[in-house]
């Protein structure tokens, strides 16, 4: 029975995946669908998948146990389909009788409930899942907590309606995200992963920094940074660019657990990388009601910032290494690389173009999958002028298309999750509790309502999608900090700068877990490396929430000042922690590159006269002392 189940469900799993992305792709053409009754059968499919694909699973060392997973599976298939059958043709009804329940909309909510805590599982593990359940018995023992945590309390029956028939919670803004814009460009990332243009990216990061020392890991800074933009997962970015980039920089020398935490950093920062920043800038232009070519100028800087100060890491680990460029026959020639594939920016290009010039989200993703697809024929047309004919092409559209609905399958189920703990936050007045939390805490001091706001995020972002933890947090504590002064743009910058960088912060750095398993190093020393890698990840949030001039607002020449400082600072930084410069930093010089640093991350006239002079004094030691001995050696 259980080769029988396996067979049948990876049959029907593709089909499924199929028409989920032809479904949403001809909504953006046709949208005539109720944006709830839309969202229902967004969560349909996805669950659907869910539970397909782990249907599909086979375990031979453990019959018995994958059967009775197969069997399981089964039921919370049926369970997803009948919930979602129910909200789709009784949705007037639901409508129409909002505030009230019958046994019959408790029953339908509980089993979805289960069917999405459930799907999280088996996509997130047990984080997730644990975190929905305590927010429900919050919500039903509430009267028993003390202080800020204490509220009447809901029954069962009242509080399972409120975050499913109610056509709240599971149906919320989280969910919305997921069916509007976070789909689409999973299937655009699924026929660029298809169309082999992730190996494009990657060709062109080692073309472009092979022939440093450091060559392996710039490629990987480079390229991952490039797909991870894209793909809108940290996770997914370094299990797949991971298999190729952390082999060889193991190769060039790099330790396992560095290699890893190269991957896990880069990976993460495809998260906050204009201009597609993982969907980011597109949800938070919907949130705040900013042009999305605002937000994406603003986040231009602090992206180009954190990528630079990983590829100095690198490359000075690599120089006090004493590693070698990678061999010629491993670097692909540039010429020949952008003859054959250059085509592949042209989807990319379109998609930015169409949104700074104000075109819809989804209609912009929709417009960058047919160019895409226009790119791949024409780019294999030229040898065969009928491919669209034969079965190559088909089978990428259909490989493609597949891919990219998997992948959308795992975020819309957490999102449907978060949606439950946002309702749970907003009825008890939790929301607001947090809100008055952090300000009665804080004192009304900037910086350390800055503190709390970036714990808070961190601790939602860990083992939840970067989306689904930005809205959530973005929800609860951005009036908090406009309330203190602090520019709306940076507020929510900052609050998805920590939700990106929870995937490489331990002790769940989920993409760090990943990187640690391809590099087949320890976890924990991958993830604190991860960690001391990404600091300045870290740190220009805090910066940019003071210093508006690193997001392009403000005096020209200001602007300009403050990035010279703060550039210089995370410089400094860099070479403290991997203690070279020219030569091998002494104890005396790293103190000093740390002082450095810290003046140069807090600009002020007198901060910036000090990072100077230190950075001069250091710097022109360590140039001289370096060439008197090569001339000794020579």
């Amino acid at each position: 029975m259980e080769n029988k189940l396996s067979r049948v469900s990876g049959k029907i799993l593709p089909l499924i995946a199929l028409v989920m992305s032809i479904y949403h792709l001809w909504q953006v053409l046709k949208p005539s669908m109720d944006p709830t009754l839309h969202m229902d059968i967004h969560l349909a499919f996805a669950l659907t998948l869910v539970f397909l694909s782990a249907i599909n699973v086979k375990d031979t060392t453990h019959p018995r146990r994958a059967l009775a997973s197969q069997l399981s599976s089964l039921v919370f298939l049926s369970a997803s389909l009948v919930s979602t059958a129910y909200i789709y043709i009784n949705f007037n009804d639901l409508v129409n009788r909002a505030g009230r329940y019958t046994g019959m909309d408790t029953f339908i909510g509980l089993i979805m409930i289960l069917a999405v805590l459930e799907a999280t599982r088996r996509t997130y593990g047990l984080i997730l899942p644990a975190l929905v359940t305590i927010a429900l018995l919050y919500g039903r023992f509430g009267k028993i907590m003390p202080g800020l945590l204490h509220h009447s309390g809901y029954s069962w029956p009242r509080l399972i309606a409120s975050v499913t028939t109610y056509l709240y919670g599971i149906f919320g803004t989280v969910l919305n995200v997921s069916a509007t814009y976070i789909v689409l460009f999973m299937i655009f990332g699924g026929l660029l992963e298809a169309s082999g243009a992730g190996k494009f990216f990657i060709d062109v990061a080692i073309a472009v920094g092979g022939k440093t020392r450091s060559g392996a890991a710039q490629a990987a800074v480079i390229g991952s940074g490039l797909v991870g933009s894209i793909n809108g997962s940290a996770v997914a970015n370094v299990a797949s660019t991971g298999t190729f980039t952390i082999p060889m920089m193991k190769d060039r020398g790099y330790e396992p657990h560095y290699a890893g935490a190269v991957e896990s950093v880069a990976s993460t920062g495809g998260m906050i990388m204009p201009p597609v920043m993982g969907v980011g800038a597109f949800i938070m232009s919907g949130i705040i009601g900013v042009p999305y070519a605002k937000i994406a100028l603003c986040a231009l800087v602090p992206a180009v910032m954190y990528y630079l100060t990983a590829s100095i890491s690198v490359h000075l680990r690599a120089l006090r290494s004493g590693f070698r460029p990678l061999p010629d026959e491993m670097i692909p020639d540039k010429k020949e690389l952008f003859r054959r594939d250059g085509i592949f920016f042209l989807p990319l290009l379109t998609i930015i173009v169409l949104l700074i010039s104000g075109t819809s989200v989804m209609r912009s993703a929709f417009i960058g999958c047919v160019v895409l697809v226009i790119c791949f024929a024409a780019k294999n047309s030229i040898k065969n002028p009928s491919f669209v004919l034969t079965k190559d092409f088909w089978l990428f559209l259909y490989n493609g298309l597949v891919s990219g609905a998997k992948s959308a399958m795992t975020v819309a189920a957490a999102c449907a999750a978060m949606g439950i703990v946002t309702q749970i936050f907003v009825m008890t007045g939790l929301a607001m509790n947090i809100v008055f939390f952090i300000k009665t805490l804080s004192g009304s001091v900037g910086l350390v309502a800055l503190v709390l706001t970036m714990a808070v995020t961190i601790l939602f972002g860990m083992g939840v999608p970067t989306t689904a933890a930005y809205v959530l947090v973005a929800s609860l504590a951005g009036s908090v900090l406009a309330e203190l002064g602090f520019n709306k743009i940076a507020i929510h910058l900052f609050i998805y700068y920590f939700a990106a960088l929870a995937n490489i912060t331990p002790p769940v750095a989920s993409a760090a877990l990943v990187a640690s398993k391809i590099a087949k190093s320890d976890y924990f020393k991958t993830a604190a490396t991860a960690t001391r890698l990404g600091l300045p990840g870290f740190i220009l949030p805090f910066m940019f929430a003071y210093h508006q001039e690193l997001l392009l607002i403000g005096n020209p020449l200001s602007v300009i000042a403050i990035i010279i400082s703060c550039a210089l600072g995370l410089f400094c930084m860099c070479a403290c922690f991997e203690g070279y410069l020219f030569r091998k930093l002494n104890i005396v010089e790293r103190a000093l590159m740390a002082a450095c640093a810290v003046c140069g991350i807090w600009p002020g006239i007198l901060t910036d006269i000090i990072c100077y002079v230190i950075f001069a004094i250091v710097v022109g030691r360590q140039y001289l002392q370096s060439r008197r001995e090569k001339q000794a050696a020579v």
